[in-house]
């Protein structure tokens, strides 16, 4: 995969230890399934830092390193590789890598919906292509460049999906990933934490686009505030749009929830099928729907993949027992992706009680209470009859619903047990419930609660 010399190119690295040469069929992080034929590169994370495991690497017959301070190794053989930061080398042996490749790469960001468009865009493009994708989530700094480092020569596309949660994050990503295409999906109240405002959001997912070359195409959601701007803006790549609820080349028209099947909607008279209950996902389907057209997909295969495609854990699944539907959209949660839930309830013909079960949403910084507001008011507003929340933040979103809507039906709890109890009683035959929250707030505990009791 690397010889030694490619190694200290790729990295602007310094060989300390060891002869100069010989070669890695591979390169790793982690110690525990590190590959003696690999390159071990020694990341410093939040919880562990991978210089204290160096030793242990070396046991196991690793014999090349990458490190960004001094560490001691015991074997003549090992090769020591000094650089400034051991992150920003991995992510410069992945570009290395990358450039290898003469394959379309597309990128993928937005503030909601990245790694089910992801998905979708990857199950699309297998109908004609060997593709490489991220895993789940591994969208950041460690996840991308990995994922990078993955492809081989039998890998005709990749799809690449880009989180941020500071300024940096997706210029970065970019630089490491060379895509020659981008997908921007929705603009939102996302990780305001560090982004400050939806602008700051804006200016950092355009890092994307500004990172396709002339030749490349960057694909924006046109019903998006603020990427329908973005198509007038001088960027290299060719600009081009999907919508629902504007005139473009991509748009969806008659989309209707079916109770039995999902979504359907038509796109250039072709129909189409999407197998949820959210009509706000057929904007993802739209951006699959582009790339494949762009890259040469037939129409006939793009509806095919779409229609075949299963939602992944914790991402609008729906589970339908002993008359209950539940849906467990646990994965995580902000602004844009909450009010993407309401609609979903509102959307279900349910022959029960539509009950919402949400959580804190999390790194909203100095707009977190004006964030759970917005979703009290958006709450009150919807067609849901119960309301049941957990958490500091979450009872901002109780509180202003019931204030505004005086009949809704509101329960705020301040531990799980208590809530878990209690919704084993509350919950009877055709209720259909939608439970979401912030990642750590860890609520598929309670959608597996759900299901457990609806067995017995």
């Amino acid at each position: 995969m690397f010889t030694l010399q490619e190694i200290l190119e790729a990295a602007d690295g310094k060989l300390v230890s060891g002869l100069p040469k010989g070669r890695v069929n591979g390169v790793g992080i982690d110690s525990r399934i590190i590959q003696k034929d690999e390159l071990f590169i020694a990341i410093k994370g939040d919880q562990f830092d991978g210089h204290d495991f160096v030793s242990e690497v070396e046991k196991l017959g690793v014999r090349f390193f990458v490190v960004h301070k001094s560490v001691q190794t015991r074997n003549s053989g090992s090769r020591v590789i000094l650089v400034k930061d051991t992150t920003k080398a991995l992510g410069h042996l992945a570009r290395y890598h990358r450039l290898r490749f003469d394959i379309p790469v597309i990128g993928i960001t937005g503030s909601a919906g990245k790694t089910t468009t992801k998905e979708l865009i990857a199950a699309v493009l297998k109908t004609k292509f060997n593709v490489l994708a991220n895993e789940g989530t591994q969208n950041n700094h460690i996840g991308v460049p990995l994922t990078l480092l993955k492809l081989r020569w039998e890998h005709q596309a990749a799809v690449i999906e880009m989180g941020t949660n500071q300024p940096g994050d997706i210029a970065w990503l970019a630089a490491v990933a060379a895509p020659s295409m981008a997908v921007l999906m929705n603009i939102g109240e996302s990780h305001l934490e560090k982004l400050k405002s939806l602008n700051g959001v804006f200016v950092e997912k355009m890092n994307l686009a500004r990172a396709i070359p002339k030749e490349g195409h960057i694909i924006l959601n046109a019903d998006d505030q603020y990427l329908r701007t973005a198509a007038d803006k001088k960027l290299n790549g060719n600009p081009v749009v999907f919508s629902i609820l504007r005139k473009s080349g991509f748009q969806a028209r008659n989309v209707r929830t079916d109770p039995r099947q999902g979504t359907l909607f038509e796109v250039n008279n072709k129909r189409f099928l999407l197998r949820t209950f959210s009509d706000q996902m057929t904007y993802n389907a739209l951006a699959a729907i582009v790339c494949g057209n762009l890259l040469g997909v037939s129409m006939s295969d793009i509806v095919k993949a779409i229609r075949r495609f299963r939602f992944s854990r914790g991402r609008q699944e729906v589970f339908k027992q002993k008359g209950l539907v539940i849906f467990n959209d646990t994965y995580n949660a902000n602004p844009v992706s909450m009010r993407c839930a309401v609609r979903t309830l509102d959307a279900y013909p349910a022959k029960g009680r539509r009950i919402l079960v949400c959580a804190d949403m999390l790194e909203l910084g100095a707009q977190t209470r004006k964030a759970h507001v917005q979703i009290g008011e958006c709450v009150s507003q919807s067609k849901v009859d119960v309301l049941i929340t957990i958490g500091e933040n979450a009872k901002i979103i109780s509180t202003t619903a019931q204030t505004r809507r005086s009949q809704l039906i509101v329960f705020h709890f301040s531990e799980m047990e208590s809530l878990k109890n209690y919704l084993s009683v509350l919950c009877q035959k055709g209720d259909a419930i939608l439970v979401k929250g912030s990642r750590r707030m860890k609520m598929e505990s309670v959608v597996q609660e759900l299901l457990n009791a609806s067995r017995n």
